[in-house]
């Protein structure tokens, strides 16, 4: 199993998706275009199972400044219409929004820390979330824009902040806007390392991260792992 990860921060890698990796023995191929001077996105879904794109401090939006976008939005494309699972994360998910002809934009507050979402009727009947999480999760979120569903798309799961959570195209194509792959370090350096943003728009989540961590954490780990191995298996069918 090769799979393709688009990574976009030093500090926004797979996480506590690697578990899952693992236990699938997937290879990953992981891509910084962002990062690296010499890394560049393949033109085609050739070679690849699947297809991973993960957060970034960037908009999806941003194509003159960021090439890759473009090509990342190409790919998206290949791996859905071949009916390759693909799985976007927070930027990922606005990316593949836009693949698919649907707007990205600015929310009026941004969503920092820890939010309750809902699952849909959908839902309930999906291969990823249908696994019996109850009627709502508490999930991590670090974003200032949103996307609306592309046409033809199954909404999955829903805030109150933030209406467009999750949703799927085809079979195999999912989009989180939440980061439930998040590890509790990896969430405190996002806080440590992010004055302006959480000064404008969370200024009280440094002192409350460590009872939201011990309250969520746990949870969101344990949805990592099912929905991660759940979409893994999507791969190797």
């Amino acid at each position: 199993m090769r799979v393709l990860v688009l990574q976009n921060h030093a500090k926004s890698g797979l996480a506590y998706l690697l578990e899952p990796a693992e236990k699938h023995n997937a290879f990953l191929d992981i891509c910084m275009p962002n990062l690296k001077p010499d890394h560049y996105l393949p033109a085609s879904d050739k070679g690849y199972d699947a297809f991973i794109l993960l957060g970034g401090a960037m908009n999806a939006d941003e194509e003159a400044d960021y090439t890759w976008l473009e090509n990342a939005t190409n790919l998206v494309r290949q791996f859905t219409d071949n009916g390759k699972p693909t799985l976007g994360i927070c930027l990922g998910s606005q990316i593949i929004a836009r693949a698919f002809g649907a707007k990205t934009y600015d929310m009026p507050q941004a969503e920092i820390g820890y939010f309750e979402i809902h699952f849909t009727e959908e839902a309930q009947q999906d291969e990823l979330l249908g696994q019996d999480f109850g009627s709502s999760i508490f999930l991590a979120e670090f974003h200032q824009q949103t996307f609306d569903i592309p046409e033809g798309s199954t909404l999955l799961m829903k805030g109150a902040t933030c209406e467009n959570q999750a949703f799927r195209i085809g079979e195999s194509t999912y989009a989180f806007q939440p980061h439930f792959e998040i590890t509790p370090e990896l969430f405190r350096h996002w806080v440590d390392n992010s004055e302006e943003l959480i000064g404008r728009y969370a200024p009280e989540l440094p002192r409350q991260l460590p009872r939201l961590l011990n309250l969520h954490h746990y949870g969101s780990h344990h949805f990592c792992w099912r929905v991660g191995s759940a979409w893994f298996n999507k791969v190797v069918q």
